[in-house]
């Protein structure tokens, strides 16, 4: 499905500047460069999640670690650090976490359509919350997350559950929706209310899961900087190894240990509105 969805892009754009400049150039000739600038993080030193210990991984799309610790009080949580992302977009994160890997001891409930695309056997379960219109935009709501997420805890209360947020990516929902793109310093003013949004209905859900739950962020978000002082990046494309898309939070809140057990995995149905889903994105 991920190869048809790129040739499907190539046919579409292969005539634009702009798509060649965002898709290729970016990633692949940026990142390269990023990727041999010895300041930047590199893969060695991200973590896998699951790698770590947690019965609930709560995932913020594109929260960026300092945009977390300016919004968050920090000690309402057991534990904080920074971390470093493997992947500077979903796809790669998701490609580097569990692509190819079995985890029948947790489900994923996913506001994210890179989670079924790519790792769609990976998982005892894949749950995707459906979207919401809102003000003309569509977006899966914190509250659909939440209520899938319950529902999941009460039928799989012996897996490790992933909850994956889509908040504070784009369309912005904390007032009457808005979607990207927008004037940059605009944007940075949504973000950080995006952020402020989504960080309190996070916290305060890990207070409803039994277990050791972990707060953390798939990658961060770059809108209108510049790499090297001389190239324009928005967004947060793959392959980028640059501070502000691979430092993530990780925040814990402690819980009575749940009894996780081993399953099978099953293979996810990708839904039909994937592409909707993307294009939304």
């Amino acid at each position: 499905m991920e190869l048809g969805y790129a040739l499907s892009e190539l046919r579409k754009n292969f005539a634009s500047p702009n798509w060649w400049r965002t898709r290729v150039f970016t990633p692949y000739v940026l990142g390269t460069l990023t990727h041999l600038n010895p300041q930047n993080p590199g893969y060695d030193e991200s973590i896998h999640v699951m790698k770590k210990d947690w019965d609930n991984l709560i995932i913020l799309d594109a929260c960026r670690a300092d945009y977390f610790e300016e919004a968050a009080d920090l000690d309402e949580f057991d534990d904080y650090r920074r971390e470093v992302s493997l992947g500077s977009h979903s796809s790669e994160w998701t490609k580097r976490n569990f692509e190819g890997k079995e985890f029948g001891d947790t489900v994923y409930v996913t506001g994210n359509p890179h989670t079924s695309m790519i790792a769609g056997d990976s998982f005892h379960e894949i749950i995707e919350p459906p979207e919401t219109e809102v003000s003309g935009v569509h977006a899966v709501l914190p509250e659909s997350m939440m209520e899938a997420a319950r529902d999941a805890s009460e039928q799989y209360p012996n897996k490790r559950l992933i909850i994956h947020f889509m908040q504070p990516h784009g369309p912005f929902i904390h007032k009457n929706a808005r979607n990207p793109p927008l004037p940059t310093n605009e944007y940075w003013d949504e973000y950080k209310q995006a952020v402020e949004y989504i960080i309190p209905r996070a916290r305060g859900f890990a207070n409803e899961l039994d277990g050791l739950t972990a707060i953390s962020a798939d990658h961060g978000q770059m809108m209108g900087s510049k790499l090297f002082g001389l190239f324009k990046v928005s967004n947060h494309p793959p392959r980028l190894r640059y501070p502000g898309l691979v430092s993530v939070p990780w925040a814990t809140v402690d819980g009575k240990r749940r009894d996780i057990r081993e399953g099978d995995t099953t293979k996810a149905s990708v839904s039909d509105d994937l592409e909707d889903r993307l294009a939304h994105l």
